[in-house]
């Protein structure tokens, strides 16, 4: 019984171990609206701009994105990026557009891919 019992016992604790690994790795997938929101972190990170809240992001019926938090003075931080052009977008500090360009281009820099 001891035999039989440890490798069942063992191969269940791998397979929990490898559904916990997808479970984690699962909300990194890239679609519009989280590639957006981890841009716009990686622009504000860059630019050395402290944050008190972090942008959340939601999706219009068209499929526009629109980010929005905080910074660490308490300014306002946004983030748009259009349905009709999904790589492209824009951050805000208040009124002043600090950062436009390609989400794709952020993404691929912060992950050191790009030049």
């Amino acid at each position: 019984m001891r035999r039989v019992a440890f490798p069942v016992l063992l191969l269940a604790a791998l397979a929990l171990a490898g559904c916990s690994q997808v479970a984690a790795i699962a909300p990194v997938g890239g679609n519009h609206l989280t590639e957006v929101r981890f841009a716009t972190i990686d622009v504000l990170q860059q630019k050395g701009i402290a944050l008190e809240a972090v942008p959340t992001c939601t999706r219009a019926d068209d499929g526009a994105i629109a980010c929005a938090g905080t910074t660490a003075a308490g300014e306002a931080v946004t983030a748009t990026s259009p349905s009709t052009d999904p790589d492209s977008f824009t951050v805000s500090i208040g009124s002043q557009a600090v950062f436009t360009g390609s989400v794709s281009a952020v993404i691929d820099r912060a992950a050191g891919v790009a030049p």
